[in-house]
């Protein structure tokens, strides 16, 4: 059996496609999967309870390997009638002074890392305006007009009609998925 765990950028197009032709190689190895974020993939891997992991990146550890999936734009995830749409593109700085959205740090911990690390080298800090622990709350809320939020691009289109989309053009501001698995002694 073949255990595998990915985080929610990874659910929609790398992990299926990768399952898929793993499946047209190998049809008689079954495939366990599971929802695992990222912090919980490593924790996983450590303690043997998985077998690959399609994690946020990077990952470096000696006792795993990994490889590069994906590093695709940040996009602003923005209310229909915001004035940040006028230009068909955002660059970092134009997000200063906005309220932020953001995934809770208990479901969204490694996303929110990377995006703090990300603000900071620009020096515009981040400190969200509200929280959630799921997609669709966090799309709500913007909807709703409370704020913008960020998301890597293979979650853009899964969004709906009620929210707008630019991208964020800077040449650090993206998001890596890795495949992570342990290395194997001979």
């Amino acid at each position: 059996m073949l255990r595998v765990a990915c985080m929610a950028f990874a659910a929609t197009e790398l992990m299926p496609r990768a399952v898929a032709r793993f499946r047209s190689d190998d049809p008689h190895v079954e495939v366990s999967l599971q929802y695992i974020r990222t912090h919980g993939q490593k924790l996983a891997l450590a303690n043997d309870e998985i077998d690959l992991g399609f994690m946020i990146g990077p990952f470096d550890h000696p006792d795993f390997d990994t490889t590069l999936l994906s590093s695709e734009l940040l996009y602003a995830v923005i209310p229909l009638d915001h004035p940040l749409l006028a230009q068909p593109s955002r660059s970092p700085a134009d997000l200063k002074d906005q309220p932020v959205i953001l995934g809770d740090v208990r479901e969204w911990a490694e996303f929110r890392w990377r995006l703090t690390d990300l603000f900071n080298a620009e020096r515009i800090p981040q400190r969200p305006s509200l929280e959630a622990s799921n997609t669709l709350a966090l799309i709500g809320l913007v909807a709703a007009g409370l704020g913008i939020t960020i998301y890597p691009e293979s979650l853009i289109r899964y969004l709906g009609k009620s929210v707008a989309v630019r991208p964020i053009l800077h040449p650090t501001f993206r998001s890596r998925t890795i495949l992570v698995w342990r290395k194997r002694n001979g």
